[in-house]
């Protein structure tokens, strides 16, 4: 029986490490024939294009030969000018005389692997360790790149320099954009999960896989040596979605779950190390974390697919039961999405329940869930539902209570039902809890509406001059846009017809990212700053409220009577409206030229008319999501970077506000005038009520108009006005000025408060010994500073003592004690640019009286600071509070807030209450 051949011990050799061989060959020897025939001993196979251009032009050919025969064959076969280099395995002493003495210098060429490696890295030799690899010459040879390896700087190539750059190539960071240096954990997780990745790696010669793998698990030690141990017992595939189902069941104890784990085990062959596996399993999950938060599409596309598997596995391996609090798997936020549904129908019950704050909060950090924002976000909303209706809450004792409340609080919830209405399409306990706090809200919002419909019907009786410290309609331009016309100040005034306090909600939370939002008749005694609401004419409708506003004066009209009267007015030479045709641009113009021009002329008051959000009443939207962002509101944001670019006070209203339908009842009456009122003699039914009076622009100043929300006169469309609801009859009234303005309007201050307090989640209220006023201070505790996350970062209670002699100082105590301890001297007297005394007691009173948490421009305008330095005010308090970098006072909210971490500050300085 003939034994078989020895496989071949030859080197597997690429094209680039043969160009680079012939043509360092060809140079050395430049005598004899130039295009002589070549032998090289390397594997006889090549799987390339036979025909190769060497450096100068010369052309080569190459060809495989498995037996002297066939050398023989090429050797006398007629050929041209080319080189040709015949690759065999076949040793030179098996070659004849007569072979060798017709072959370039008589010799079969032998291919030495570091001197190859080691000249293509531009290097002049191996460090040791690497010449060890025995493996790599050769791999790195085979590996070499179309371009060759990069040249280094150094003299010696190093093993690490070498081995990272062949793992470059071997797992194709190339394909991702991703260069040797790259080369990580993640880096190397994320090629697990590629398409034929593991297979290709399979396909190396078993010395080159096992001198790599043993290199990448020396390099990212766990996490790579569970990677190729499931790569050896062939799950290598499977390896990211094997990591988040691990983290499941590697963190619970439960008996299905350690029956699963010996499932698993048997997936990574002999491996047996809980603690590489938890190490593995916290790597993954970080992996897929951040392709799942990645905003490339084919990124996202794969982080889901690895979720995808790793809930086939759960189910394979029959632990979907212990895998509920996984922070990443599906299965773990459907459980969370439970808990959280049943936390929101429990809470209706309790007010204040933390059961529902925590439920709501793991939900929140959960991994999927910017991936189902929209989810979350009704969620949340729900939650804040949840405790107004476990607020006490009083009704309107007049219309500018209510149209103050409606801006400060009851448009928040407005907001807020409208998320709840938009619902969930899965989770049947989560669709029961959206409905029944639906159903409670809306119920305590008509009574509010029916409270203040009666205020309504007497404050229309009375006329005007009877407002107090109401603003209306008609007194929006006399006393909003008239000083600042008087004062030569350039103003955009924006018109959203039909803007609710609803939608004014989230358009200023987006403007106020780059503008800062003033009251702009703070100054007229009526208290600090605060965002402002106006009452519409009667009855709430375009042709009367919008008329009376540019006219600044009750009555009606049209689009042609708006532009008359607005031009006629006392509101400066060359005043003009814009409204929604002429405004628009034409082809590749966003803005109209006339528009743009009267922009850019600075001595013009500009009024432009979005009629968006009115328009959708008619129409509805596109799409599930409810709530109104800058980008959905016509040209907004286009005519705001031009105000920007052109110096503009920008003052944002609207004419009334609406009501959505929300599975309303259709009143039928003869006499109807709109949707939502009517001018019939008859008297006011159910829902309605009866208004006249000089504020009433209608015949005889007198009409019936419905206050429930849930009535309607006309046929269904997506929301109504007209009507007499705090929804229709309010009207938010919005000035911006740009960060770096330094003259404010007079009489403009910063909005303080803009969210109710039920808007954010109460944070943890910490629990601390207070310190007598005559103990000697403790040292100084030098913990990290804590982490607030989530809603609690607007919310930062006093820590509160247990039991003590003297309760801990608060407000002025506080601040008089800070700015008497020997560390606040000492850190004020370092800083570059002193900071008066005054303007940082201000400034700390400003914030302790505000929980912590205040505007900067307000911080600013409390201290007595310019507002175009409110930022740079705060970074300067920093340098005095931030003692050893922990943060006392932060910058949030993209730098519109400061918060100052009240416990901390005790602690960093000493203060009595300070924590143990």
């Amino acid at each position: 029986m003939t034994q078989a051949p020895a496989p071949s011990q030859a080197l597997r050799i690429n094209p680039v490490a043969l160009r680079q061989k012939v043509t360092q060959q060809l140079d050395r020897h430049r005598n004899g024939d130039a295009y002589p025939v070549m032998v090289v001993r390397a594997e006889p196979s090549w799987p390339h294009d036979p025909a190769m251009l060497l450096p100068g032009g010369r052309p080569a050919r190459v060809v495989p030969c498995v037996s002297p025969l066939a050398i023989w064959e090429h050797l006398a076969a007629d050929r041209g000018d080319e080189v040709l280099v015949l690759l065999t395995d076949i040793p030179e002493s098996s070659l004849g005389h007569g072979v060798r003495s017709r072959i370039f210098r008589q010799r079969v060429i032998t291919v030495e692997p570091w001197d190859l490696v080691v000249d293509a890295f531009g290097a002049q030799l191996p460090d040791s360790a690497l010449e060890r690899e025995s493996w790599a010459g050769e791999a790195l040879l085979d590996a070499m790149p179309p371009a060759g390896w990069p040249k280094l700087t150094t003299a010696v190539l190093t093993r690490d320099v070498a081995l990272r750059h062949l793992a470059a190539v071997r797992l194709g960071l190339d394909r991702r954009g991703d260069s040797p240096d790259d080369l990580d954990v993640t880096t190397l997780l994320r090629w697990s999960a590629e398409p034929g990745a593991v297979e290709a790696f399979g396909l190396l010669r078993e010395g080159e896989r096992d001198g790599l793998a043993g290199w990448l698990i020396e390099q990212f030690g766990r996490p790579a040596k569970a990677l190729f141990a499931l790569i050896a017992a062939g799950h290598g595939a499977d390896a990211l979605p094997l990591g988040l189902v691990c983290d499941a069941l590697w963190t619970t104890d439960t008996a299905e779950a350690v029956r699963a784990q010996g499932r698993i085990d048997q997936y990574f062959g002999n491996l047996n190390d809980d603690t590489t596996l938890r190490g593995f399993a916290d790597a993954a999950v970080q992996v897929v974390g951040a392709l799942l938060a990645a905003r490339e599409p084919g990124v996202h596309r794969q982080g889901q697919a690895v979720l995808d598997r790793a809930e086939e596995l759960l189910i394979q391996f029959g632990a979907v039961g212990s895998a509920g609090h996984s922070p990443i798997l599906r299965t773990g936020f459907t459980q969370r999405i439970s808990a959280a549904a049943e936390a929101l129908l429990g809470g209706l019950g309790k007010p204040g329940d933390p059961a529902l704050d925590a439920a709501v909060e793991s939900l929140a950090g959960h991994r999927l869930a910017d991936a189902e924002a929209g989810r979350i976000r009704r969620i949340r909303m729900a939650h804040r539902l949840v405790r107004w209706l476990g607020a006490e809450v009083t009704p309107p004792v007049s219309v500018a209570d209510g149209v103050d409340r409606q801006i400060a609080e009851w448009g928040w919830v407005d907001l807020a039902l409208n998320h709840a209405w938009a619902g969930e399409d899965v989770h049947p306990r989560l669709q029961q809890a959206f409905r029944e706090i639906h159903e409670r809200v809306q119920r305590r919002r008509r009574d509010l509406d029916s409270a203040f419909a009666n205020r309504l019907a007497a404050w229309a009786t009375a006329g005007p001059g009877n407002d107090g410290e109401l603003l209306t309609v008609e007194n929006v331009l006399p006393r909003v846009i008239d000083p600042l016309v008087r004062a030569d100040r350039p103003v955009l005034l924006v018109v959203l017809d039909g803007m609710s306090a609803a939608v004014a909600v989230e358009l200023a939370d987006e403007l106020t990212q780059h503008w800062v939002e003033y009251d702009p008749i703070a100054g007229s005694g009526s208290g600090p700053g605060r965002r402002r609401g106006v009452a519409a004419a009667l009855p709430t409708l375009t042709a009367v409220s919008r008329t009376s506003l540019f006219a600044g004066a009750l009555r009606s009209g049209t689009q042609e009577n708006e532009k008359r009267i607005f031009a006629e007015g006392r509101w400066g030479k060359g005043a003009r409206i814009f409204h929604k045709g002429p405004a628009r641009g034409g082809a590749g113009e966003v803005l109209a030229a006339d528009l743009a021009a009267a922009m850019s002329d600075r001595t013009y008051l500009v009024a432009v008319v979005i009629n968006t959000v009115d328009d959708s009443l008619a129409h509805g939207r596109e799409g599930d999501e409810p709530g109104w962002q800058l980008g959905d509101v016509g040209f907004l944001r286009s005519l705001l970077d031009l105000a920007r670019s052109n110096g503009r006070a920008v003052v944002i209203t609207s004419d009334h506000g609406h009501v959505l339908e929300r599975g309303g009842e259709l009143v039928k009456a003869t006499d109807a005038a709109s949707a939502r009122h009517r001018t019939g003699r008859g008297p006011a039914g159910p829902g309605e009520v009866e208004l006249s009076g000089p504020r009433v622009v209608a015949p005889g100043n007198r009409i019936i108009a419905l206050w429930d929300p849930l009535l309607r006169y006309r046929p269904s469309k997506a929301g109504y006005h007209g009507g007499a609801s705090l929804a229709e009859v309010t009207i938010p009234l919005l000035a911006f000025l740009l960060p770096n303005v330094t003259d404010i309007p007079t009489g403009w201050m910063p909005v303080e408060a803009r969210q109710p307090d039920w808007w954010q989640a109460e944070a943890p209220v910490p629990v601390v010994a207070a310190v007598p006023p005559s103990a000697p201070p403790a040292p100084k505790s030098r913990r990290k500073a804590p982490v607030v996350a989530g809603d609690a970062l607007f919310d930062v209670p006093e820590a509160a003592p247990v039991s003590a002699p003297a309760p801990a100082p608060t407000g002025g105590d506080l601040v008089t004690a800070l700015l008497d301890t020997e560390l606040f001297k000492a850190q004020h007297g370092l800083t570059p640019r002193r900071v008066e005394l005054k303007k940082i007691e201000a400034a700390l009173r400003a914030l302790v009286e505000a929980k912590g948490v205040l505007a900067v421009a307000v911080l600013a305008q409390r201290a007595g600071e310019m507002p175009g330095r409110a930022v740079g005010f705060v970074r300067t308090l920093q340098r005095i509070f931030n003692v050893d970098n922990y943060a006392v006072l932060s910058l949030i909210d993209n730098s519109r807030s400061a918060r100052l971490d009240i416990a901390l500050l005790r602690e960093q300085f000493q203060l009595p209450g300070a924590a143990s």
